[in-house]
């Protein structure tokens, strides 16, 4: 009897260390937002968030507490504003202004967050991520009004390279000093595992520490890396299964034995139509000697997404989730940008990406006459 409550206590003492929690406490004010709604969301996909905490402000100020099942991310949203919160068990401060926009003359909100250091190296990691798109755009412009100038392209090119160069040098002494940070991993999954190869990516997961490999947030980078092993050279390309234009359901596993071309693509994108002539080149030729073709197209109207195939008579196998970019399986492949290709052995095996024109042209006539040989 002795032994069985023994047995008992130490199962419960178990199953309740399986099942900790976190609980979290979010303090804040909001001057003239009496009446509004703060809502605390969690992401649920690439774009798309689930409320799981809500409040109203009264006389100022607002408090959200509860549980979550492990340390994680979330985001807090508080009219016009949104800002990334992390959840790990240390009271955060949130300060919400309102101002009025010069130019729209609306108004609108902004957030301040203070918490735990967590909290200050995910902001930190968030304006790094912020200040490199703001770079690239920069570059994007300077380059276009300088495009009809050589000599002044190739300066702004030069210029601009030397800036990108300083950041990551700078991002990457950031990741060499914060290897004992749950924040730190959310910073190699949404811009590390975005601009760096997947060595790189190993890299900096490598040497995070055990205590945080083993929290939620780096078992979830490691499930990351896995899937991202699948869409480079060498790994096996995830499934795909979705709706052709005819209703039916065409997967990806159906076309093994050939060597596949999956083009991630939209009717509105205007690099991919340009790199249509040479795919319909590479298609006749090489079609009736085993490659096929799959078209993944990032529409969200039925219409225009056939009457693009139509127009440009592409007799290849499409599918699409009519979804835009929240199509599932962009974001399982981390297509950010189209035209994004595939290349696929006989097997499904990644073999190329994002061949265009004359290289693209290239890798697949080798291919054949590999098999000649």
């Amino acid at each position: 009897m002795i032994k069985q409550a023994f047995i008992t206590a130490t199962l419960a003492l178990v199953i309740a260390g399986c099942t900790s929690s976190i609980e979290y406490r979010v303090d804040g004010a909001w001057e003239g937002g009496d009446g509004q709604t703060i809502y605390l969301q969690k992401a649920t996909g690439e774009k798309t968030f689930e409320t799981i905490d809500s409040v109203i402000v009264r006389e100022g100020t607002f408090h959200l507490e509860g549980t979550t099942p492990d340390i994680d991310k979330r985001q807090l949203v508080a009219g016009t504003a949104k800002r990334d919160i992390l959840l790990d068990g240390v009271p955060v401060r949130v300060t919400v202004t309102t101002k009025t926009h010069s130019r729209t003359g609306k108004d609108v909100q902004a957030i301040a967050v203070e918490g735990s250091r967590e909290q200050h190296l995910l902001e930190e990691s968030n304006q790094r991520a912020a200040s490199e798109a703001f770079i690239s755009l920069g570059s994007m412009m300077m380059m276009s009004q300088v495009k009809s100038d050589s000599l002044k392209l190739d300066s702004v090119y030069k210029a601009f390279e030397l800036i990108k160069q300083e950041f990551y040098k700078n991002t990457r002494a950031f990741l060499d000093t914060t290897a004992d940070s749950h924040a730190i991993t959310y910073f190699i999954a949404d811009f590390v595992a975005n601009k760096y190869p997947l060595e790189d990516v190993e890299y900096y997961y490598d040497r995070l520490t055990p205590r945080v490999k083993e929290g939620y947030p780096g078992r979830q980078r490691a499930k990351g890396i896995a899937e991202l092993k699948q869409i480079n050279i060498g790994g096996i390309a995830p499934e795909i299964s979705l709706p052709t234009p005819d209703g039916s359901t065409l997967s990806l596993s159906s076309l093994r034995g050939r060597y596949v071309l999956v083009d991630f693509w939209a009717s509105w994108c205007g690099p991919c139509l340009r790199e249509v002539p040479n795919m319909k080149a590479i298609y006749n030729k090489y079609h009736d000697s085993g490659l096929e073709f799959l078209g993944v197209s990032l529409d969200d109207s039925a219409d225009k997404w056939t009457g693009a195939i139509a127009q440009h008579e592409l007799n290849w196998p499409h599918v699409s989730s009519l979804r835009g970019w929240q199509c599932p399986v962009a974001a399982r492949y981390h297509v950010t940008g189209i035209p994004a290709m595939f290349l696929l052995d006989r097997e499904g095996r990644v073999i190329a990406i994002n061949l265009r024109g004359e290289a693209l042209e290239e890798r697949v006539a080798a291919l054949f006459d590999e098999q000649e040989k």
